[in-house]
C-alpha cells in the first residue's frame, strides 16, 4: 500500500511539466471543482505538499501547480459569485433547499461582509466549509469583485504557501528517508491536515451554542 503511493506520488510529479498539458487542466479543474462545491479532499494538498517535498519549493513543476491552482480558484470561485450576484435571492432560495448548512451560515456572512469584506473572504476560505458560502454571500450583496479576487490571492498566499513550508520542512528533516518510505510521509501530512480540519469543525460547533 505504502509503495503504491509512493509510486503513484512519484509518477505525478515527475509527469507535471509543460510537455505535459493533460496533468496540468487535471489540477487546474480539479480546483474549479473544488471552489464550486464538489469536493477533492486533500487532493491538491497532498500533490502540492508531496511536489514541494521532493523536488523543491523553487522548483518548475512546484511553480506550474500553484499557477494552476490559483487560476482554477479564480474561475471556480468566480463562477459561483458571478451566479449568486446574477440570480440574487432566487439562487440563495434553492440552495437553502438543499443545505441547511448554507442557509444557516450565510446570513452571518452577509452582515460581516459590510464591515471587513476581505478579511472575512479570506477567513471563509480558510475555513473547511465555508468557502462557498463566502463567495455566495460576495455574490448576492454585490461585494466588488475586485475585492473577492484580492481574498482569493491571500488567501491562497497564507494556504498554500503553508503547505509549500510543510513540504520544504519535510525534504530537510527527511533528507536520509528511502524514496520507497516517502508515503509514510504523505499519509502522516494527510493525518495532521484531517486532525486540523476536524479540531476546526469542533471548534465551530461550539461557538454556535
Amino acid at each position: 500500500m505504502i509503495g503504491w503511493i509512493t509510486a503513484a506520488l512519484s509518477a505525478l510529479a515527475d509527469s507535471i511539466s509543460l510537455n505535459n498539458p493533460s496533468g496540468l487542466a487535471a489540477i487546474f479543474f480539479i480546483t474549479v471543482s473544488c471552489d464550486i462545491g464538489i469536493p477533492f479532499p486533500f487532493v491538491l494538498d497532498t500533490i502540492l505538499f508531496f511536489t514541494t517535498y521532493r523536488v523543491g519549493a523553487l522548483s518548475l513543476p512546484v511553480l506550474l501547480i500553484v499557477i494552476m491552482i490559483w487560476g482554477g480558484r479564480m474561475v471556480g470561485t468566480g463562477l459561483v459569485y458571478w451566479v449568486s450576484r446574477w440570480r440574487g435571492p432566487r439562487f440563495v432560495n434553492w440552495l437553502g433547499r438543499r443545505s441547511m448548512f448554507l442557509e444557516r451560515n450565510l446570513h452571518a456572512f452577509q452582515d460581516r461582509l459590510n464591515r471587513w469584506p476581505v478579511p472575512i473572504i479570506v477567513a471563509g476560505r480558510l475555513t473547511p466549509g465555508l468557502m462557498q458560502v463566502s463567495s455566495i454571500a460576495a455574490g448576492t450583496t454585490r461585494l466588488p469583485y475586485y475585492q473577492v479576487v484580492l481574498a482569493i490571492v491571500l488567501s491562497s498566499v497564507v494556504y498554500d504557501g503553508t503547505l509549500v513550508l510543510l513540504g520544504t520542512l519535510a525534504r530537510l528533516g527527511f533528507k536520509n528517508v528511502e524514496p520507497e518510505d516517502s508515503g509514510w510521509i504523505v499519509l502522516g501530512f494527510v493525518a495532521v491536515m484531517v486532525l486540523i480540519f476536524v479540531a476546526i469543525h469542533l471548534i465551530r460547533r461550539r461557538s454556535r451554542y
